[in-house]
């Protein structure tokens, strides 16, 4: 179980503490009596009201209520504009809820970086944090998101509802905005799982007004004064508070705010308790509001008082809209009205001096990430740019792609230019994101940047952005462009975590391109530098290195088998050393080599370990393809090829979405080459049709040599399904003559079997028998037998007694037909792995390992589903809401990956 990394770019942490009522707050007890228990089963509270309506207020006292009747923990996020994206509303939710010391499957640092939108990939990213919220025992969540109004992206918004759709029953999300948020509150609202709170309910009546009057030391003010008061103000606390004030220190409400806008009516008193200050406290309260909090050393740094700490003890005491952080520094809030108001105050009392302040402010501001925004507002392009160097590889590292682009978005683009750094950012932001033209744009700029100032370190980056460029190219297809690129990299300087990126693009390089000599070296030079990174206890160089090389493109190429499973083993030390990539997770379980080997009791225990970890990571967008390809294999290994199409055709559609559908061809082809090539093997025509319009495509230049091989093959066993042979046969043999220079047997197969299989149709022995020959011959060179395993049971069993006694007399030949009889045998019990602490629940298949995956409640929700009760009757079974059990039964589904409760009961009685 991975424990928790901390944020690689820190959050305030005062965005996560609860604010501290003041001892004078109104109780709001008729409006807590109302939402009380609605709330405690419900899925979202929602505080919606204009500003000055104590959504606050009363967001806390509410989770204080909940505590009282159930064990609770609070968990609390104060929402700004830093939070506008996807990425950084997530990160700050994880970083409020570090304390609950959640059984987290993946650190959040890696799964954090998938979340850039509301894709399918983004969606499914949540998976880790549903799943550690879930996984979490005996007490439930409150989980507040005050001032959600400043998350205004709709990406953003669409992952909190699809967040909130699937939040476990033990959680309760906690919302204060002052706009309706762009939620599915119609359908919460039908289901009875939201509670609502307007202004209507938040406004005071009588009874609040009155406990003000007597809170506040008002006693001079009138009941008629305090009616009027109520009158005037339509019930709207901040406005009252001020209103009292007033009609204290004038003896009457004055008359001018009839209709007025609350801004107006704000303003208006806010002008009147600004005045009531000293000017020394005004200058000092006017100066501060550049600041998102105000704590001693930052007041102190923006208005060079030694006594800021003394002056900000004064002003909360004077109750001058103000919230407490933290009572103890002080660290206090403006109340984001009143902070408003001395905004435009300061710009038409000292005109232009906001910057300056900024600046100031940037100086001593701990917290990076606000250190910029201050020198941004500041117009200190230079030192702006200094810190965004510092924090930008930290944020892109978490996926905060966004938050680094709109920061460079504020800069002038005649500084940007200027600044080979910034492009590189940008570059990396592109990437995440698959716009591999949009970032080979940046990191152009950034290399010819990097290359005129030429210094020491320009040329290690630029090292590295040459490196990033040739892989985007070779991505795009465009193989001669990258290694042009790669050329360029000979003699530049570099660190280890370059040198082992190199290595690993020069493998994508020498895989996709004949011949393929080079590829063993490029592959060598990767282990070595991986083993080297491990054994200094540096994972984080292996990421760039091992990029996407745990699919299964190259573990068929003779002369690398021993290679891969050095990497593997080097990747696994990693990982036993603590929380690694997810990519050095991948690497480190995969069963790709036993498979390619072919040894049928090696492969099943190298497939349960990765089935562990593939059910940990199918959250993960980039893992999608790779997770239902183990779950091929393992239907492989029990016979079940069509269940396997069947997943594989699901996955394909899941990645293929927007936002994604702008994947570049060269992956496109691949994918669809793995679906076709399962068709195949379990001979189904009608399904392999369906692919036939995109097989009919051409290759296009954007595309690796070997895809117009792969889809001639598929095209030629698509006529083979259909008994068209004359139609096959050229296809086929174009295919084989493809093959010959360009092959990436493990996604397409080998054409060669194929065609002898229609020469043996053909009766013709002879001729089958001199295209498989050369066949065995490589399995014996690499003793691995998976080419034969990617091949349908009839194509196999027919073929193989087509060889010659003489030939399978060979040294090393038995052993291979050996393995592969052992494929057609029934299924053999697998010796487990010794058991661990993270070792895979006592199951040998899929259904096991996806039950594993409930809380023990939902399992015994599971079974009362399989034995056909409705919610209704499971509630009362289980003495739970029937919105609970709603709940659990969502969970379930998603957890499992499926569709309907029958599903559900069929899934459970198969384990």
């Amino acid at each position: 179980m991975h424990t928790p990394l901390a944020p690689v770019a820190p959050v305030p942490q005062t965005k996560f503490r609860v604010p501290r009522l003041r001892r004078d707050t109104v109780p709001r007890d008729s409006v807590l009596a109302r939402a009380l228990e609605p709330a405690r089963e419900a899925r979202l509270v929602l505080a919606q009201a204009p500003a000055g309506f104590g959504k606050t207020t009363f967001l806390v006292q509410l989770t204080e209520a909940l505590a009282r009747l159930q064990p609770v923990d609070v968990v609390w996020v104060a929402l700004d504009s830093e939070d506008n994206d996807a990425n950084r509303l997530f990160a700050a939710l994880c970083g409020a809820m570090a304390p609950l010391e959640l059984p987290w499957s993946l650190p959040p640092a890696a799964w954090l970086a998938q979340l850039q939108d509301a894709g399918p990939h983004g969606r499914a990213a949540l998976g880790p944090l549903l799943n550690a919220l879930a996984g979490r025992q005996g007490r439930s969540v409150a989980l507040v998101l005050d001032d959600l109004h400043h998350v205004t992206d709709p990406g953003a918004l669409a992952l909190l509802d699809a967040f909130i759709d699937r939040l476990p029953p033990e959680v309760c999300l906690l919302v204060g905005s002052r706009v309706t948020p762009p939620l599915s509150l119609a359908r919460w609202r039908v289901a009875g799982e939201l509670v609502e709170l307007g202004f209507e309910d938040l406004q005071f009546d009588t009874a609040a007004a009155s406990a003000l009057r007597q809170l506040r030391g008002l006693a001079q003010v009138s009941d008629e004064q305090l009616q009027a008061a109520l009158a005037r103000t339509h019930g709207w606390p901040a406005g009252l508070q001020l209103l009292l004030g007033h009609a204290r220190e004038q003896g009457s409400v004055p008359s001018l705010i009839g209709p007025a806008a609350h801004r107006h009516l704000f303003d208006y008193f806010a002008q009147e308790v600004l005045g009531e200050l000293p000017a020394s406290l005004q200058e000092f309260v006017l100066h501060c509001a550049v600041l998102p909090e105000l704590s001693p050393s930052l007041c102190q740094a923006v208005t060079g008082r030694d006594d800021a700490a003394f002056v900000l003890d004064g002003l909360y005491r004077r109750q001058l809209f103000l919230s407490a952080l933290d009572e103890a520094v002080p660290v206090l809030r403006f109340h984001d009205l009143f902070r408003d108001f001395l905004l435009r105050e300061l710009e038409r009392r000292e005109p232009g001096l906001a910057p300056a302040l900024h600046t100031r402010a940037a100086a001593a501001e701990p917290t990076p990430a606000r250190a910029v925004q201050h020198l941004l507002a500041g117009q200190q392009w230079a030192g702006a740019i200094e810190r965004i160097g510092e924090v930008a590889p930290g944020l892109l590292a978490e996926g905060a792609h966004q938050t680094v682009q709109r920061w460079i978005g504020q800069l002038p683009a005649e500084v940007t230019a200027g600044h080979p750094e910034l492009q590189e950012f940008l570059g990396h932001g592109a990437w995440a994101s698959y716009q591999y033209p949009q970032a080979d744009a940046h990191l152009a700029l950034a290399q010819a940047g990097y290359r005129a100032r030429g210094t020491p370190a320009d040329l290690c980056r630029l090292h590295a952005v040459l490196v990033l460029r040739a892989r985007a190219h070779n991505s795009m297809g465009a193989l001669d462009v990258s290694a042009r690129l790669l050329a360029e990299c000979e003699g530049l300087p570099g660190d280890e975590r370059t040198r082992l990126a190199l290595a690993g693009v020069r493998c994508w390089e020498a895989g996709a391109r004949a011949p393929r000599s080079d590829f063993v070296p490029a592959l060598q030079a990767l282990v070595e530098g991986a083993e080297d990174a491990v054994a200094r206890q540096r994972p984080d160089w292996l990421v760039p290195g091992i990029n996407d090389l745990y699919n299964d493109f190259f573990y068929d190429l003779p002369g690398t088998q021993a290679l891969w499973l050095r990497l593997r083993e080097a990747c696994a030390r990693a990982v036993a050393r603590g929380p690694v990539h997810w990519q050095v997770l991948m690497q480190a379980t995969t069963a790709w080599p036993e498979f390619w080997h072919g040894e049928r009791a090696a492969f099943s225990a190298a497939l349960e370990r990765q089935m562990h970890v593939r059910d940990q990571l199918h959250h993960l967008p980039a893992t999608w393809l790779d997770a239902f390809e183990t779950r091929e294999m393992q239907a492989l290994l029990a016979g079940d090829a069509r269940k396997a199409a069947q997943r594989i055709d699901r996955a394909v559609e899941a990645v293929l979405q927007p936002p994604l559908d702008g994947l570049e061809a060269s992956w496109k082809r691949p994918i669809q080459f793995r679906v076709a090539r399962l068709m195949w093997f379990a001979q189904d025509a009608e399904g392999l049709a369906r692919l036939e319009p995109a097989l009919q495509v051409p290759r296009t230049a954007a595309e690796w040599p070997f895809v117009e091989g792969g889809r001639l093959l598929m095209l030629g066993r698509l006529a083979l399904l259909r008994g068209r042979h004359d139609e096959a046969e050229p296809l086929l043999r174009a295919a084989v003559q493809g093959y010959e220079r360009w092959r990436i047997t493990t996604q397409t197969g080998d054409p060669r079997v194929d065609l002898a299989w229609l020469r043996h149709q053909r009766g013709e022995a002879d001729e089958a028998w001199a295209l498989l020959a050369p066949v065995w011959e490589e399995c014996l060179q690499c003793d691995g037998i998976g080419l034969w395993l990617l091949q349908p049971p009839c194509v196999r069993e027919a073929l193989l007694g087509l060889m010659p006694p003489a030939f399978a007399a060979r040294p090393g030949m038995a052993a291979l037909r050996a393995r592969l009889d052992a494929w057609s045998a029934p299924d053999v019990p697998v010796e487990r792995a010794p058991a661990s602490a993270e070792a895979p629940p006592d199951v040998s298949d899929e259904v096991g390992g996806l039950l594993a995956s409930l809380t023990e409640r939902e399992r015994e929700v599971l079974a009362l589903m399989a034995d056909g009760l409705s919610n209704k009757l499971i509630a009362r079974q289980l003495d739970l809401s029937l919105h609970t059990v709603k709940r659990h039964v969502a969970n379930i589904l998603t957890k499992l990956a499926l569709d309907s409760r029958t599903q559900a009961a069929a899934c459970w009685h198969r384990r």
